[in-house]
């Protein structure tokens, strides 16, 4: 039996979801502080944070705000946003099962909608992006941090290749003229926008969506062969023949419903 899209990605994460939650690459405060500011948020706000993961982004703003509802497909991944949430001290967030491409809220209910490094495996991008714009207020702010590529198709193919080697539920990863187009047609005006480099360790990365070590040695083989371009711009680091590390550029967006 051939699995749905949304069920591969429940099954894919619902094993290594913890992975998530304690990831140095999830727990970095870098580009979230940037989305934060930009956001504006104030006390009163009701902020939605979609497909949560480990809850990161949640925590972070509901120190901030009235209330926050942090939403993922898998409700594993909810578990452990709990966890994160309970163990930070933050008791103004609700968690709900749902689906970033058909939202079970109201239109309008949110002043704020965020969503962080989860783009990439949405199987419909601009439907995920119209919903995030139904239910935020007008005059609401959507604010969106995902993996971006260069214009350059042979670096977009190159990244783009590896990851769905690493991570079967990875769509693609934009870029940011992509983000731009799509931001528009949902109706958004563009506030914000900036791109910043995340370095990732490589085991730790290639570890963590659980594939076996066959495919982890095959990612790794992939940057090793790279070509001498991809190796420069992903700033591949090698030490004794095994990949230490590789960096790729995370866009941040934050656009204003009219």
């Amino acid at each position: 039996m051939t699995l749905s899209p949304k069920r591969k990605i429940r099954r894919q994460f619902a094993g290594v979801a913890e992975r998530y939650r304690v990831s140095s690459d999830h727990t970095d405060p870098g580009d979230r502080k940037i989305l934060i500011e930009w956001l504006s948020l104030s006390p009163a706000h009701a902020v939605l944070d979609v497909a949560t993961g480990g809850g990161h982004t949640a925590v972070a703003i509901s120190s901030r705000v009235r209330r926050v509802v942090a939403s993922d497909l898998t409700p594993e991944m909810l578990q452990e946003a709990r966890t994160l949430a309970r163990d930070s001290g933050r008791a103004n967030i609700d968690f709900v099962a749902a689906d970033a491409e058909c939202l079970p809220f109201a239109a309008c209910s949110f002043d704020r909608v965020t969503c962080r490094i989860a783009p990439h495996h949405f199987p419909n991008l601009p439907e995920a992006i119209a919903e995030f714009v139904r239910v935020a207020r007008p005059g609401g702010l959507v604010g969106i941090i995902d993996s971006v590529v260069p214009d350059d198709p042979a670096l977009d193919a190159f990244i783009n290749g590896i990851e769905k080697v690493r991570d079967p539920t990875h769509v693609r990863s934009y870029r940011v003229e992509e983000w731009v187009s799509h931001l528009k047609e949902a109706g958004l005006s563009l506030q914000h926008a900036c791109c910043s480099w995340k370095e990732h360790r490589f085991q730790e990365w290639v570890e963590r969506t659980g594939v076996p070590p066959a495919v982890q040695r095959e990612v790794e083989e992939m940057f090793l062969g790279a070509f001498p371009r991809a190796r420069e711009f992903y700033r591949v680091r090698v030490e004794g023949n095994r990949v230490a590390s590789y960096s790729d550029e995370k866009g941040i967006f934050v656009g204003c419903k009219e």
